[in-house]
């Protein structure tokens, strides 16, 4: 019935919990041994006779032990341990609250470290042990995200960090993952909501790793080594901005577990199945009814989901305005686009490969915008020119379009 030494860790521990080294000896006695009188805690704990009442009165108001009613001698009994729990989280909310205070505080001596025009800023370089090591420090203090964006290197790293991660998911927080292609998808060894895996194109021979937008871990996967940054505006850019718009880009791992096929790069690309798709309407669609019913029906959804104030301009400068968005899109494969607002004649040049309907969103955008308008759209020009491999359209944007009855 007494202490056991091997049970030493134990009482140890609880003393992590706030508890004095008797309460935490006379609780664990309790919890071992069922109700006990006095004497009998004593004899269990070891804990001098004159303090055991005390110890357990405290640990009484404490909700750790409650007195056995209508019993003489007294007899005290322990409560669960799940009371502890409570505890567990008024000292995680204290640890959060001092990592804002740091955080804080590190943001005014970056203000005041050097005020001048110049200012020296710095980096950690990390060893690939050392890197593993802050790796791990790091997901143990992520309070809401953990972003990564990896290659096969990177996501060895990850699961390396397994351990860390699991806990990260277990205290709330999110943990985002974006994996360049691997010939097999990755398995964890437990599941979350809030562990979630895509795949994508991204930095080659890099990784990043975000926590919580305040700290930034990027590693060379040539050298296996890590570089901590502490600029906060490189952080919180790469955190908001570039990762969101690779983790936008990317495909769900359920998506790309399911692919079995070659080629497996290809549908990982979203932006590039989006081009071909909008390739393989513009070389479909032949008549100009069904141009302009696409097209209207896009701008629509622009102006619902994107800005009410696309329409809203004089008709020459949103013709101006699509017409230079249908060069942006095409790239290199547009030579010119023109548009004269004294004759109102639009002009595009492209490849002859492109056919006769533009591979552009903008072009359907603007059909359904002169449709909209009642803006009269009068095919002038759709020649191809073998010799130059191009081909030129124009269009002349005026008057009011006939309607038939």
């Amino acid at each position: 019935m007494s202490l056991a030494d091997d049970s030493s860790d134990l009482v140890a521990g609880l003393q992590g919990f706030g508890l004095t080294e008797y309460e935490s000896r006379v609780y664990f006695s309790l919890l071992s041994n069922g109700a006990c009188t006095v004497n009998q805690i004593q004899y269990a704990s070891g804990v001098p006779r004159t303090k055991v009442y005390q110890v357990a009165q405290q640990l009484t108001r404490k909700g750790l032990l409650r007195e056995v009613e209508g019993v003489k001698p007294s007899k005290f009994e322990a409560q669960p341990p799940e009371v502890l729990q409570s505890i567990l989280v008024e000292k995680e909310r204290k640890v959060r609250s001092l990592r804002k205070s740091m955080v804080a505080l590190r943001k005014v001596r970056e203000k005041n470290v050097n005020p001048g025009d110049m200012l020296e800023e710095r980096y950690l370089s990390l060893g690939s042990q050392s890197l593993l090591t802050k790796l791990k420090e790091s997901m143990l203090k992520a309070e809401k995200e953990v972003k990564c964006v990896v290659d096969s290197w990177g996501m060895h790293l990850v699961q390396e960090c397994i351990e860390e991660v699991e806990s990260a998911c277990r205290h709330d927080a999110q943990v985002r993952i974006v994996s360049s292609l691997a010939e097999t998808v990755p398995e964890f060894p437990f599941s979350s909501p809030k562990l979630r895996l895509r795949f994508g194109r991204h930095l080659a021979g890099k990784s990043l790793f975000i926590i919580d937008n305040s700290e930034l871990i990027i590693v060379n996967s040539q050298t296996g080594r890590g570089y901590q940054i502490f600029l906060s505006e490189l952080r919180s850019a790469i955190g908001d901005e570039l990762f969101e718009g690779i983790w936008k880009t990317s495909t769900s791992g359920r998506a790309v577990s399911s692919l079995l096929v070659d080629g497996l790069p290809f549908f990982v690309d979203p932006l590039l199945v989006r081009e071909l798709f909008v390739e393989a309407v513009a070389k479909a669609v032949r008549d100009e009814a069904t141009v302009e019913s696409i097209g209207e029906a896009l701008v629509g959804l622009l102006e619902m989901r994107v800005s009410s104030k696309l329409t809203r301009q004089p008709l020459d400068a949103t013709i101006k305005f699509m017409l230079a968005m249908i060069r942006e899109e095409l790239g290199e494969e547009a030579t010119s686009t023109e548009y004269d607002p004294l004759t109102k004649i639009a002009r595009i040049e492209m490849p002859d490969s492109q056919g006769s309907t533009p591979a552009s969103a903008w072009y359907f955008a603007l059909a359904g915008i002169l449709k909209r308008t009642g803006t009269a759209n009068e095919l002038l020009q759709a020649a191809a020119f073998p010799e130059t491999r191009s081909r030129i359209i124009q269009r002349r944007f005026a008057g009011t379009r006939s309607v038939l009855k």
